[in-house]
């Protein structure tokens, strides 16, 4: 969802607020790439990524993406949350990193231009926890039960859409 809502962002020169949400809560099992609800997600995922030109590269494991939106908030605060969530996108999406680990969102960080140290410390010591429990409830407020989701004034779309579906939820239709 987010390459084709960077798309008609550009197609309609507007910008949407990006929050992270986690979908699943810190204490439930890892994901299983093995899972038939996984695999289906994936490949609903792949279809569209195919539509627009590229290709994912399948992960060995769904790692825990809560350090990754912390990162995203960091970066936020330094006016590079578009270059950040680019960044994570690619990592997990195009080059198969776990965007779980610590060492690999400060690699990240780094490649972003943000203070290394800084970055380290701030995804050690949990700094946007209350954050991210505030998003995640107007999230679930909002209607969002899973990630992806796009909330708009005339509705939600959740999973993944291509351009056309964005731009119709975008457009108010």
């Amino acid at each position: 969802m987010h390459r084709a809502l960077c798309a008609a962002e550009e197609q309609r020169d507007i910008r949407v607020a990006r929050e992270p949400i986690e979908s699943y809560p810190s204490d439930a099992p890892l994901t299983d790439t093995r899972d038939p609800f996984w695999q289906a997600r994936w490949a609903e995922g792949q279809r569209v990524a195919e539509t627009m030109g590229f290709s994912l590269v399948q992960p060995d494991l769904v790692p825990r993406s809560r350090k990754a939106h912390e990162l995203f908030l960091h970066a936020k605060e330094s006016a590079l949350a578009r270059p950040a969530l680019d960044a994570i996108f690619e990592a997990y999406f195009l080059d198969g990193r776990d965007i779980g680990r610590i060492d690999v969102l400060v690699d990240i960080a780094h490649s972003l231009g943000l203070d290394l140290t800084e970055s380290k410390a701030v995804l050690d010591v949990d700094r946007y926890e209350a954050d991210l429990a505030r998003i995640h409830r107007q999230a679930t407020e909002a209607g969002v039960t899973s990630a992806p989701g796009l909330v708009a004034p005339t509705g939600t779309l959740q999973g993944f859409h291509n351009q056309a579906a964005i731009g119709t939820l975008l457009d108010g239709r």
